[in-house]
């Protein structure tokens, strides 16, 4: 059975990216039997110009989630490599995480993800954000067996270890879908402790004010699953607590502190600030910032999610 097949989804009138078409490249290189199955929502001509790999086409509309469950349906591979569109790879890292994680036969593999071109205020703020996702809430949540989360924008998945066993509720959230899915099964994981690709962030206030709402929908999705236990639901309440209201409890707590004591509310601001962008250093600035500033990003996900309908 050949090791690795890729996956990867283009949403309305979006093009291959030569940075796909280069990681596709790159890795066929190291696995010869490698396929790209590339999920589209159009039915016009996908030019892919240079790629050496065979890309297997298929038009199915709807969320990442439910062309993943279809491409896993009848996957061939041992291994499925999921990618977004907007990804580029740092091409050793992800070799190092693929290498790894096949050798050491896992049942999910991912490592850290990085934002590229970041130039605006709202960009540097959603690079600190995926700074202290990916670098330490995370990690630190999983070695805890409480994680319930995959960086979704890319990750690997052993075929035999997902297929038909899924759940079926479509969710606009696969990564919490396929991390509660692993820590439910006590699945066996491969954390790379160094970036393996790149994304771009968000560019404008708007954008990620309309993603925190898919977001709380994709958590309303998840709470609805027929097939959740009890301590499926206290896995899920605990990611809601770190992410999305943890940043809350927070600037409250620093308001209080910078009426008290402010030399300590700043030495707290700087405490976070170096814990989060250690891995990043040029993030510094926007890392103090980031805890007085982006909690309104987790007030409109609390908002949207009492105010979606079921």
């Amino acid at each position: 059975m050949p090791e690795l097949a890729i996956v990867t989804y283009l949403r309305g009138q979006e093009r291959l990216t030569p940075e796909l078409i280069d990681i596709g490249n790159q890795l066929h290189q190291r696995y010869p039997g490698l396929v790209m199955n590339l999920y589209v929502e159009s039915t016009r001509p996908v030019p892919a110009p240079g790629a050496d790999f065979p890309i297997r086409i298929t038009y199915v509309q709807g969320t990442k989630y439910r062309k993943l469950l279809h491409a896993l349906q009848g996957i061939g591979h041992r291994y499925v490599l999921s990618l977004d569109n907007d990804i580029a790879a740092d091409i050793p890292g992800l070799l190092r995480l693929i290498a790894q994680t096949v050798d050491g036969d896992f049942d999910l593999g991912w490592g850290r993800i990085h934002s590229r071109k970041v130039s605006s205020f709202i960009s540097r703020q959603v690079e600190v954000d995926k700074l202290l996702s990916h670098t330490v809430l995370r990690p630190a949540l999983w070695r805890l067996h409480l994680g319930v989360t995959i960086p979704g924008q890319c990750f690997l998945l052993k075929a035999a270890s997902f297929q038909d066993s899924l759940p079926g509720t479509d969710t606009f959230l696969d990564d919490l879908s396929i991390g509660l899915h692993a820590a439910k099964h006590r699945l066996r994981y491969h954390y790379a402790q160094e970036v393996v690709a790149f994304e771009l962030p968000s560019y404008s206030f708007m954008e990620l004010w309309k993603q925190r709402s898919r977001w709380a929908r994709g958590f309303r999705q998840s709470l609805s699953c027929a097939t959740l236990t009890r301590q499926d639901r206290r896995l899920l309440w605990i990611h809601a607590f770190c992410y999305h209201l943890l940043p809350i409890l927070n600037v409250l707590a620093l308001v209080a502190l910078a009426a008290m004591a402010p030399l300590a509310c700043a030495g707290w601001l700087g405490v976070l600030a170096l814990t989060i962008a250690w891995s990043r250093p040029r993030a510094l600035g926007a890392a103090l910032a980031y805890p007085i500033l982006f909690p309104l990003f987790h007030l409109g996900w609390w908002f949207h999610f009492f105010n979606v309908k079921p």
